[in-house]
């Protein structure tokens, strides 16, 4: 595995906006109509830019597999992701749905440590002939987890996606369904501590 540069970010977009077409939790907020593909692209972009500039965005060997993690309280000012941000949010949320969103990701926030202190895996993604792509990247954030000494915290809106995480040795410690919308969210966490090897 290794880190991602700017000229990686198509690769990683490309990765990322395959992953997210069916998932329920990005599609709940976007709008109806229009170019789908370019919606989930506008989102990839802005994710990938987001953890890049945190030092987060690791690429597979085979450059089948992405991550994105990176440590939570990092403070970071880019103009580049506050454009990619904003393009996201003006051309492709649900206008709608905008308090909604806000809501809920601040609700998202509120289950994780305020303190920040953890590495926050917002993206794990392979492409089809992947291959072990998944087990390098794995293996090399619970390295990462480790040498900090930080835990993993992630959420999920899939729930096959749950139970390969949790043989992964992660643990829900939350749930939340918003049944009129269809919405579900694993809260989990891995703790280097009690996964030494």
């Amino acid at each position: 595995m290794r880190a991602a540069t700017l000229r990686d970010r198509k690769l990683v977009t490309d990765i990322i906006a395959f992953t997210f077409t069916a998932n329920p939790g990005v599609n709940w907020m976007l709008r109806k109509g229009g170019n789908h593909e370019r919606k989930i692209r506008r989102l990839a972009s802005y994710a990938f830019i987001k953890s890049f500039v945190r030092k987060g965005v690791y690429i597979s060997q085979n450059e089948k597999g992405v991550a994105l993690c990176y440590k939570f309280n990092i403070k970071v000012f880019s103009l580049v992701e506050l454009f990619h941000q904003l393009r996201f949010a003006l051309t492709s949320i649900s206008p709608y749905r905008f308090s909604a969103i806000l809501k809920r990701e601040a609700y998202r926030n509120s289950q994780r440590p305020g303190s920040g202190e953890y590495l926050y895996f917002w993206f794990l993604g392979v492409m089809p002939g992947g291959g072990n792509a998944v087990f390098e990247i794995r293996d090399e954030i619970f390295r990462i987890s480790r040498e900090e000494n930080l835990p993993i915290y992630l959420e999920t809106a899939m729930d096959r996606v749950r139970i390969g995480y949790e043989r992964y040795g992660f643990e829900t410690f939350h749930y939340w369904e918003n049944k009129d919308e269809d919405i579900k969210f694993w809260f989990m966490k891995w703790e280097p501590e009690r996964n030494v090897v």
